[in-house]
């Protein structure tokens, strides 16, 4: 039974900002606020429950709330709250410091918020910003990880993992270690141009003198620019990207709970972070990645990528539902809003086979056979298989020459 009465709250909260939203019982939203970082990694835990403490009175102001109003629940999804013994000492700390803030209290990572925006029973956010990394909610509550392990040890398919083998790639192709699979003349001129570079002895003070992340990741918009303009290697490069992502997917196939693919939509990911802007170009190697590889992969039989809706939607709501779960109440929710789909493929089933989810056929499978359909949020996508460009919708052949096909 629903109470309009009652107030619940939801933070997402990042190393360089959060964001908090309040609900009432009727899942009506009356307040939404940005404010400071909350990753207690980087200021420690007080001064962390500090700013949340504050956040949560700033949005009672905006809601035309009392400060006295005791919440119902507050659910907190935080960059760094990966550990369950660490979330569970916070909840303590916070009902101890700040008793009079809530009645109840969860606290999860940021990735668990985004799937709770998008996602009623579970699923899997695959992060591809800066760096990449995936997880998998079950709907009874167990997680999965994979990836996440930075750009020394992992983050593939992320936007530095992107610029850096660009990078590579023109070094081993001067070196006489590989013969790139397309002419990198544009791409030698896309990385030239961004680092300001004469000759490739210029890349050095950027790797070991000035090295910036940040700098490096911002190139992979350049070469998604450069595949939109029908540069084979930059598309390449990205269909690689794809590909690696799509592995992250494998890699958590083997922990998926069957009821997760119970639903029209199969399996909901939840793609998060910048590098899923180049989309059009990732697509076949994604497809490509997702299909078995290791022993203990598992064949999935559909899934649906989905954003967040952009403008209208943090993982704030999401932490709002958790919240709402810990204290026991079924808040109303529509999450045709929190999300917009942009991808949906189902696997096509031998015919000798009659369950899944399981693993069959050959490691090696090509990609154009597996894919049913698409949904493609601008209508354009490049098709890309076993390193070659086999046809566009917007017209670009392999040799970047217009030839008018659709495929």
């Amino acid at each position: 039974m629903l109470n309009a009465d009652l107030i619940f709250g939801g933070v997402e909260g990042g190393g360089t900002h959060s964001w908090i939203v309040l609900m009432d019982g009727n899942g009506e939203k009356i307040a939404e606020l940005e404010g400071p970082a909350t990753n207690f990694w980087l200021m420690g835990m007080d001064e962390c429950l500090e700013r949340i403490n504050k956040l949560v009175q700033d949005a009672k102001e905006i809601a035309g709330l009392s400060p006295d109003t005791v919440m119902e629940a507050l659910g907190l999804c935080l960059s760094g709250c990966e550990d369950n013994d660490s979330n569970r000492k916070m909840e303590a700390t916070l009902m101890e410091q700040y008793p009079k803030l809530t009645k109840h209290v969860v606290v999860a990572s940021d990735t668990q918020g985004s799937i709770a925006t998008a996602c009623q029973n579970g699923g899997i956010v695959l992060i591809s910003g800066t760096g990449s990394n995936a997880l998998l909610l079950n709907p009874d509550g167990k997680t999965f990880r994979c990836g996440g392990w930075g750009h020394m040890l992992g983050d593939e398919g992320g936007a530095y993992w992107i610029a850096a083998r660009a990078v590579k790639l023109l070094f081993d192709e001067e070196d006489n270690l590989t013969d790139p699979p397309f002419c990198t003349a544009k791409l030698r001129k896309i990385v030239y141009n961004h680092f300001d570079l004469k000759d490739r002895f210029g890349m050095l003070h950027h790797v070991y003198i000035s090295f910036q992340k940040s700098k490096f990741a911002s190139l992979t918009a350049k070469i998604s620019e450069g595949a939109s303009q029908g540069d084979a290697m930059c598309a390449r490069i990205l269909y690689d990207a794809g590909y690696a992502l799509g592995r992250h997917i494998a890699a958590l196939s083997r922990n998926v709970h069957k009821d997760l693919y119970a639903s029209e939509t199969g399996l909901q990911i939840v793609c998060s972070g910048s590098v899923w802007k180049s989309w059009d170009y990732m697509r076949k190697g994604f497809v490509a990645g997702v299909q078995p590889n290791c022993k203990k992969d598992r064949i999935i039989p559909k899934f649906t990528l989905l954003r967040l809706a952009v403008g209208a939607v943090t993982s704030a709501l999401g932490a709002t539902y958790l919240g709402a779960q810990k204290a026991c109440y079924d808040i109303p929710r529509d999450y045709s809003k929190n999300v917009n789909p942009f991808f949906k493929y189902i696997h096509p089933v031998p015919l000798n086979v009659s369950s899944l989810p399981f693993k069959t056929v050959s490691k090696s499978i090509n990609a154009n056979n597996h894919e049913n359909g698409h949904i493609c949020s601008n209508g354009a996508a490049i098709d890309i298989a076993n390193g070659q460009i086999n046809g566009t919708e917007n017209g670009i052949h392999s040799n970047g020459i217009a030839n008018g096909r659709s495929t």
